[in-house]
């Protein structure tokens, strides 16, 4: 077999998954679930194969989480998508690209040692985005399926505490996962399972309802993380209270108050 370099492996590895995710246009509808979950596996199999080197346990378990996640919220956004090529094709081509820079910023982690670095501080910014863009896409596909609310907010909790917990673990990449950090991840997924209930109630669109739930952990994630480092100011604090206010004010306005 080739001797391929870690760019190339994920490189092969982002294009392998997106066919796979293409393949869903030959998934039988009955099938997507066993579909989105086999999915899911692949790019973990995929992303420790291209991340391996220099991967220890706790390494291996955080940062397969986002790539593993971000898989299966998109598949299972994307079977949402109308069954066209020219729906899906430009969808799958931008999944593919994303899933490359998702790779490249799991690297970073993988490989830095000083966190002062410019590598390091974008990684950290496109994987709290994509924190955000997997968290909008599984809360918009738990609120399609019109479930109870109390399944509503376990299920949100479910989800966000594994995409909370890589997020602060990445501020200090310690070689083991400290109790701080598990203990604020759960608190931090416990509001937003909170709010989801709450949400239930509120009769929002979907796409509303999962954009006021991701905006939320966007305002909660943040601040926590400018705690963690030492930055949080005041300006701070309006900026993150200001963006979730406005999307607060949007989501009230946009929802259909007579049914």
């Amino acid at each position: 077999m080739m001797d391929l370099n870690k760019r190339q492996k994920i490189i092969l590895a982002s294009i392998l998954v997106t066919f796979g995710l293409l393949s869903t246009q030959l998934v039988d509808f009955n099938l997507r679930f066993r579909f989105i979950a086999s999915l899911g596996i692949l790019a973990g199999i995929l992303s420790l194969w291209a991340l391996r080197e220099g991967l220890n346990l706790t390494k291996t378990v955080i940062l397969l989480i986002l790539p593993i996640f971000f898989t299966v919220a998109v598949a299972s956004f994307y079977f949402l998508l109308p069954v066209r090529w020219l729906t899906r094709l430009p969808a799958a081509f931008f999944f593919g690209l994303f899933f490359y820079l998702l790779l490249l910023s799991q690297n970073v982690f993988n490989v830095a040692a000083i966190r002062t670095i410019p590598l390091y501080r974008a990684a950290s910014t496109a994987t709290f985005l994509f924190t955000l863009l997997s968290g909008f896409f599984v809360f918009n596909v738990i609120y399609a399926f019109k479930l109870l609310f109390l399944w509503n907010g376990l299920l949100v909790f479910a989800v966000s505490f594994p995409l909370i917990l890589q997020v602060l673990w990445s501020i200090e990449m310690e070689d083991r996962v400290v109790l701080s950090i598990v203990v604020q991840s759960l608190i931090l997924a416990l509001i937003l399972g909170e709010l989801a209930l709450a949400f239930s109630f509120w009769p929002m669109a979907t796409t509303i309802w999962s954009l006021a739930l991701a905006s939320a952990m966007y305002v909660l994630v943040g601040i926590t993380t400018q705690v963690l480092r030492g930055r949080l100011d005041r300006r701070m604090v309006w900026e993150y209270l200001g963006i979730g206010g406005m999307v607060f004010l949007v989501s009230f306005f946009l929802t259909s108050w007579t049914g």
